[in-house]
């Protein structure tokens, strides 16, 4: 299921790489720039399902054109953008195949929270091995290797 929204968005670029499952380099008319995807944070590459986060991403959008809104710039140096492809909004697509989790510290949408829910209950994505399984790529990124192995042991199933 995919949610079809009007879209905000007033800029069209190509997608030439796909960094994760949230980060993104388009190439606009004259110049290239990267884009976080706001609301959803995607597991990182080195942490259990972030390769198979990105293939999916990739298998989406890669030398395809994507219409985007920028909201600013992360600490990074990053577009933030809300985007969508042929009409049907990014964020929601990748939640709801289970590969992202709805960025519920900077963002209130219950669309995404439903969407999430909805891959969460159907064990999809990063969801495979259930709930407990999962450890929040912003969890994964604050701890230290210790801590990874610890908590973050995630679904051995995905990469």
């Amino acid at each position: 299921m995919c949610f079809g929204v009007k879209s905000l968005a007033q800029n069209t670029a190509r997608v030439i790489r796909v960094k994760d499952g949230d980060t993104y380099v388009l190439q606009t008319e004259n110049r290239q720039i990267t884009v976080r995807l706001n609301k959803i944070d995607a597991p990182e590459l080195k942490q259990n399902g972030g390769v198979s986060a990105a293939k999916f991403v990739s298998s989406l959008i890669l030398g395809k054109n994507i219409v985007y809104d920028s909201t600013g710039k992360d600490k990074y140096g990053r577009v933030l953008a809300n985007a969508t492809i042929n009409g049907l909004r990014l964020d929601s697509i990748i939640i709801r195949n289970g590969w992202a989790w709805h960025y519920v510290n900077y963002d209130k949408e219950t669309m995404l929270d439903n969407a999430m829910q909805e891959a969460i209950t159907e064990h999809l994505g990063i969801w495979k091995c259930g709930k407990l399984k999962v450890c929040p790529a912003w969890l994964w990124r604050s701890y230290n290797d210790k801590n990874k192995e610890k908590y973050c042991k995630g679904c051995k199933t995905i990469s």
